[in-house]
């Protein structure tokens, strides 16, 4: 890393301890690190999937062929695997303040590491996904809420008693400290945005998503 992209580094380090950024300002940091981080495979792999969008490599591509199969295989499989998140809160945090640890700054607090996986889950929404060296599309992934969590949810269809029939599954997900949400059900199921654009700003230092009225 140059002196140009350590400044810029410490300029958005300043932007997360303040909490003055939204999801634009991580994407760019993001950026900037991500030729930097060959041995912190978390960031690397987040990095390279909001870049690579649909033409993800590496690990994200093996997970979603992986969620893929799952999928297909529901009515035939008596045991069913479960889809676990890409990576979970614990190792998208460890992974974020062992970065920031490296160049000498203090790790983050779990609100800001919350506040960055909700950036990712905007980030990463509409992405289509494909499958195969074709590059079939099979599914695309969306923003979803809930009244206890955010989530990014990937859509895909799978074959049942002659029918296709649509399944959602977390990608990714994060406690929902943002905004109130009524449940729509006993089960609180998410709200599922497919057609919505969402799009999370800060507003005097917090961050606000900016969907549909819901509750």
């Amino acid at each position: 890393m140059d002196k140009k992209q350590q400044q810029l580094m410490a300029y958005y380090y300043t932007k997360f301890t303040e909490q003055t950024f939204d999801e634009k300002d991580l994407y760019s940091f993001l950026m900037i690190v991500r030729n930097d981080v060959h041995d912190n495979n978390v960031i690397q792999e987040i990095s390279n999937f909001l870049l690579q969008r649909e033409n993800n490599t590496g690990y994200v591509k093996d997970y979603l062929e992986e969620c893929k199969q799952i999928i297909t295989h529901l009515e035939k499989t008596k045991n069913r695997k479960k889809i676990e998140d890409l990576f979970s809160f614990k190792e998208i945090r460890n992974s974020f303040n062992a970065l920031f640890s490296s160049y000498g700054f203090d790790k983050l607090s779990n609100e800001i590491i919350n506040d960055f996986i909700l950036c990712i889950i905007s980030l990463l929404q509409s992405v289509a996904l494909v499958s195969g060296t074709l590059k079939k599309e099979v599914g695309h992934l969306s923003f979803a809420a809930s009244s206890k969590e955010i989530f990014l949810m990937g859509n895909m269809k799978t074959l049942s008693n002659g029918r296709y029939i649509p399944v959602t599954f977390p990608v990714l997900s994060v406690k929902n400290i943002y905004e109130n949400i009524t449940p729509q059900d006993s089960n609180d199921t998410p709200y599922l945005f497919n057609d919505a654009l969402i799009e999370v700003i800060n507003v005097e230092g917090q961050l606000v998503i900016s969907f549909p009225d819901i509750s």
